[in-house]
């Protein structure tokens, strides 16, 4: 602001040096007045290159930091998108072990679906129960900020836990390594 002013009043004694450098009587006069007109243009134009250049000065410290945050959004936008990729993954790998789990336990249970024609399905029909705790198991777990980083094996232990599965038919608890094949035994008949 005091540069456009003191631009504004060296533009007024310019025009004031001019009229006065033409209007003089005598050539001294003239001359003296047109040195003092050169000297005060000089600094007007100088001022008025500053003056610029602290405006675009300006204008690029605000493009930076404008373009700062745009780049600070769209990193905070791709590393959520990629949270929430890896968390739907999680859940997606925890779902099939937990169901694998509960449908190994329950394999030919006496779950009689309304006219499927099916007398003892080998999976619980989709409004049972156990879906809606390990959804409700798998929301908690997630808002937990260990979600990605917890061990996957524990995670899969407790969700059997919370839904009533078994989690030795998939896991050997103790050492927590995972159940190998029943061996095989030999025939005695």
């Amino acid at each position: 602001m005091t540069l456009r002013a003191l631009a504004g009043m060296s533009l007024e004694l310019c025009r004031d040096l001019q009229q006065r450098a033409l209007n003089a009587e005598s050539p001294e006069d003239a001359v003296r007045l047109a040195t003092a007109f050169h000297r005060v243009s000089r600094g007007l134009r100088q001022t008025l290159a500053l003056e610029l250049k602290l405006v675009r000065y300006k204008d690029e410290l605000h493009f930076k930091a404008q373009e700062k945050a745009d780049l600070a959004e769209a990193r905070a936008k791709a590393e959520a998108d990629l949270h929430e990729v890896a968390a739907d993954q999680r859940r997606k790998d925890v779902w099939e072990q937990v169901g694998d789990c509960f449908w190994s336990e329950h394999e030919g249970a006496d779950w009689n679906l309304p006219d499927d024609g099916i007398d003892k399905p080998d999976r619980p029909p989709p409004e049972d129960p156990m879906w809606d705790r390990l959804e409700a198991f798998l929301d908690a777990e997630e808002a937990k900020p260990d979600f990605l980083t917890r061990d996957f094996d524990l995670l899969v232990i407790e969700a059997c836990d919370a839904i009533g599965a078994d989690p030795t038919l998939i896991y050997d608890i103790r050492g927590r390594e995972r159940a190998g094949p029943e061996p095989a035994t030999a025939d005695s008949s």
